[in-house]
């Protein structure tokens, strides 16, 4: 363990085609439906997980929702990427004088192509 390692934290994303569930100090911090509402017209998200969830068939015709995950892999890089950084927004790490690093770990589907492999780092 190093002087600065207080400045990395560790997390574990484990990115499912129904859920991802992230774990951050050996507890699971967040598990949230793996979906995505955005502005049909704009493209814009407006919400992931479970407000995205509950935004799934009863929304304004101008809101549709995505899973921008299927089989396992990523469908929809964009949305994934929004979705997983909003996702780790909610561990709520506190502010401190210097900025924190993240070191992850992703679990990801064994029998994936090495372009889908790819998506994920």
């Amino acid at each position: 363990m190093g002087f600065f390692s207080f400045l990395t934290k560790e997390i574990a994303i484990d990115l499912g085609t129904a859920n991802t569930i992230i774990i951050y100090n050996d507890k699971v911090i967040v598990d949230e439906p793996s979906i995505v509402a955005l502005e049909r017209n704009t493209g814009k998200i407006i919400a992931v997980g479970k407000k995205a969830m509950m935004m799934h068939g009863k929304t304004h015709e101008n809101i549709k929702t995505i899973r921008p995950l299927r089989d396992g892999v990523i469908a929809d890089f964009q949305s994934a990427e929004y979705m997983i950084r909003e996702m780790i927004k909610m561990i709520g790490m506190k502010k401190t004088l210097f900025p924190t690093a993240l070191r992850m770990v992703i679990c990801i589907p064994s029998g994936i192509t090495e372009v889908e492999e790819r998506a994920v780092k």
